[in-house]
């Protein structure tokens, strides 16, 4: 979302300190980081992290991800659904 906000003066020293620290991070970035670390330290809450597992796409023997359509026959059957 976008919006415009007033910073104190003060607001934006700590801001610029912060980019003096981290020069790969945006105006944008530390402003959001700042909030949220504040939201999180008012509200209690902090979201869970976000992880995907992964695992290796090794075909079972006799079946080939060369031909995505003989797959899904062999795996589903020739009547499934498109």
């Amino acid at each position: 979302m976008r919006t415009t906000l007033t910073l104190d003066d003060e607001v934006i020293v700590g801001i610029r300190k912060l980019q003096r620290k981290r020069p790969d991070a945006s105006f944008k970035q530390i402003v959001n980081d700042v909030i949220r670390k504040g939201l999180e330290a008012e509200v209690g809450e902090k979201r869970p992290k976000f992880t995907v597992r992964t695992f290796d796409a090794i075909p079972k023997a006799g079946l080939n991800f060369d031909n995505v359509q003989a797959l899904l026959s062999e795996v589903e059957g020739d009547d499934r659904k498109w």
